[in-house]
């Protein structure tokens, strides 16, 4: 029988008689043999796709199973719960009976068991406590080589296998194992190690298996790590941020004491009540007293926002009339007003609401805008509008200033931040003004932001509703930007 000029069979009639076979017997079994040779080629194609289909069955299977593996180590930053995932699929992926993952420390170069999976706990205390280091035991020499390393039988002493966990696995059923490094780059990240009770050595595909799985795994052990390295950045922030926000309510409380002592004494000898002060003597004793307040208002800024920063600010509601608050605000600041000839205007809106808030400190909002703004202005007017709707007060403080740059606008109301111009800096100020502002009107559940261009003046917005119900804490907290900073 012949397939394509080769020869794949031979088919033999035999019979009893001794005549030749005629030739029609002849033609008769040629046929047969060519539909032989037809069905037996049929066969054999068969079993091809059948190899073929079941191969292609076991890479879909594979890739399948890598894809919830990944996605499955991909699912949490948490490193322990990651490499937890990793050992798991891995036991599960190579068909072993137990695993265990390791993590390299790099500083030292010893491997520290983290995560295992179908391993008993006395095998799992040995492991633990055993010193691997780089180049030492089935992991170490995988990792040292960058290559796979497999032991077929564990009992055979001149495999890589240490010595003081070599019996020990074996007593626990395993007779071969697989150790792939975890590698990035050439970096040690770890390594894999897989049991198994049979002898003998892991199969190619596994084998490849398992690197695929290692190289991807090793990228979420890396997200990991630097996301648990972010999270210790981010504590050790936060506690910095506690300690300097106490350490400068604390600083701002020792300094105002004195302070408020200088200022009652030289209000006390400006009242002669230890004499008569000669007027160039009064002069002096003025601005001191000026320069005094100027110094515990810059204070007071430094331990609002401390307080602020610690959450130790707490709001103090009740009913208020929103008309007082502006009128008080524009008192406070009319004499400030009056020595730069400046108009001051006032527009209200029409049945304005009594409202519940914290009055005192939204007169600390308006008096921090209205201030800023009479400072920044050489000429012309300030103008504060108030309205009411749909359950807010919007209150706008309009100045024929300078003017804001967009870029400027981005910042101001950053703690310590000032527009970054000539004379901003030549007015002085602490940057604190508006950082507080927008604190306390996000306290209230409102927002603050500014619209200006250079040369236009601005116009600082801010809306609180009518009637607060709680404080807003920190999460509640409107995200509101843009604004000059003041104080």
């Amino acid at each position: 029988m012949l397939r394509e000029g080769a020869l794949i069979g031979i088919i033999v009639i035999r019979r009893t008689e001794v005549q030749p076979f005629t030739d029609k017997q002849i033609d008769l079994v040629t046929t047969f043999a060519d539909q032989a040779v037809i069905a037996i080629e049929n066969v054999r194609l068969f079993q091809e796709l059948q190899a073929r289909t079941h191969e292609l069955a076991r890479s879909v299977e594979e890739l399948k199973a890598l894809g919830e593996v990944s996605q499955a180590v991909s699912s949490s930053l948490d490193l322990q719960t990651v490499l937890t995932s990793i050992v798991d699929r891995a036991v599960q992926l190579s068909g072993a009976s137990g695993g265990v993952i390791y993590e390299c420390d790099e500083a030292t170069q010893e491997f520290r068991l983290k995560a295992s999976h179908g391993v008993e706990e006395e095998l799992i205390e040995i492991l633990r406590t055993a010193r691997i280091r780089v180049g030492e035991g089935a992991i170490g020499t995988a990792a040292a080589t960058r290559a796979p390393v497999q032991v077929p039988d564990m009992l055979d002493e001149r495999g890589t296998v240490l010595p003081q966990v070599r019996h020990l696995l074996a007593q626990s059923g395993y007779r071969s194992l697989l150790a792939v490094p975890l590698l990035i780059e050439q970096q040690i990240f770890g390594g894999l190690v897989i049991y198994r009770p049979e002898l003998g050595s892991f199969s190619h595909e596994v084998v490849n298996l398992l690197q695929t799985f290692a190289t991807q795994s090793v990228l979420a052990i890396q997200n990991a790590r630097l996301f648990r390295e972010i999270e210790d950045k981010g504590h050790q922030i936060e506690i910095a941020s506690q300690h300097k926000s106490q350490f400068l309510a604390n600083m701002s409380h020792e300094l105002r004491t004195p302070l408020n002592a200088i200022l009652g004494y030289t209000e006390l000898i400006m009242d002669d009540i230890y004499g008569e002060v000669p007027e160039k003597i009064r002069d002096v004793l003025d601005r001191v007293q000026k320069s005094g307040h100027h110094l515990l208002s810059l204070i007071n800024a430094v331990l609002d926002l401390s307080k602020i920063e610690a959450g130790q600010l707490t709001l103090s509601l009740n009913d208020y009339s929103i008309k007082e608050v502006v009128y008080t605000a524009m008192t406070s600041v009319e004499s400030l007003a009056a020595e730069k000839q400046l108009k001051m205007a006032v527009e209200l809106g029409p049945d304005l609401p009594i409202g519940r808030g914290d009055e005192r400190r939204m007169a600390q909002v308006l008096l921090n805008l209205l201030g800023n703004a009479i400072k920044f202005t050489d000429a012309g007017e300030v103008r504060v509008r108030v309205t009411s709707s749909d359950g807010d007060f919007l209150v706008a403080v309009s100045d024929t200033g300078p003017g804001i740059s967009d870029e400027d606008q981005a910042k101001i109301f950053e703690e310590f931040q000032q527009a970054d111009s000539s004379s901003t800096k030549q007015k002085g100020g602490t940057g604190l003004g508006l950082s507080i502002a927008k604190r306390i009107v996000e306290m209230h559940g409102g927002r603050i932001w500014v619209e200006s261009s250079l040369g236009k003046g601005a116009t600082f917005w801010f809306t609180l509703p009518v009637h607060v119900g709680h404080q807003r804490g920190a999460h509640e907290q409107a995200h509101s930007g843009g604004g000059r900073s003041g104080g």
